[in-house]
């Protein structure tokens, strides 16, 4: 159970980064300027489709390491 619980931590930690990095690649490929736009890490969005989840698979990380 603590092996499991830490991949799946480490599972929706990375998914959430990964997520978060590909609709930033999308939405600067969409840009029609010449100006890359920067990623927003502290906004509403980046809370609910990054931070939320990525504080989450920590939290399974952390429990199930404390777990044994």
């Amino acid at each position: 159970m603590r092996i499991f619980l830490m991949i799946l931590g480490a599972v929706i930690s990375v998914g959430a980064l990964l997520i978060w990095i590909y609709l930033n690649g999308m939405a600067a490929g969409f840009s029609t300027s010449n100006v890359k736009p920067s990623m927003e890490w502290f906004t509403g969005e980046a809370l609910l489709l990054f931070w939320l989840p990525f504080v989450a698979g920590i939290a399974l990380i952390v429990v199930g390491w404390k777990i044994g």
